[in-house]
């Protein structure tokens, strides 16, 4: 397959992984399409990786429109965690046992209810 078809596919894949980061925090389905996204972006992302370099080189706009795609969806995916981190701590109030970070880890607290000194 050509470069420049193969960076089409892969800014496709970029801009319907963004409708479904925006849809999938109130739709199931959402959730369940944007993981085949991401499986289908790490086929193609594969044989891109298997070019050289001289045959990526000349479509620097493809590239550039994957980097906006690419910082725009993590931002929002972000903002998925942090929306999903605030609605966790309304419920189980700020003391919960575990939390999610901006890098997308887990963080265990020492005052959760579990986690206390008897």
């Amino acid at each position: 397959m050509e470069p420049k078809d193969l960076l089409a596919q892969f800014i496709e894949l970029l801009k319907k992984e963004n409708r479904y980061i925006i849809q999938s925090i109130r739709e199931k389905e959402a959730s369940q399409q944007l993981m085949e996204i991401v499986k289908q972006k790490e086929e193609i992302l594969q044989k891109i990786l298997s070019l050289e370099k001289e045959d990526i080189e000349p479509f620097k706009n493809e590239l550039e429109e994957i980097d906006h795609w690419t910082q725009r969806n993590r931002a929002l995916a972000i903002n998925n965690m942090e929306f999903i981190n605030e609605v966790f701590e309304a419920i189980y109030s700020q003391k919960s046992p575990t939390q999610y970070t901006k890098d997308g880890t887990i963080k265990k607290q020492k005052e959760g209810l579990f986690n206390k000194k008897v």
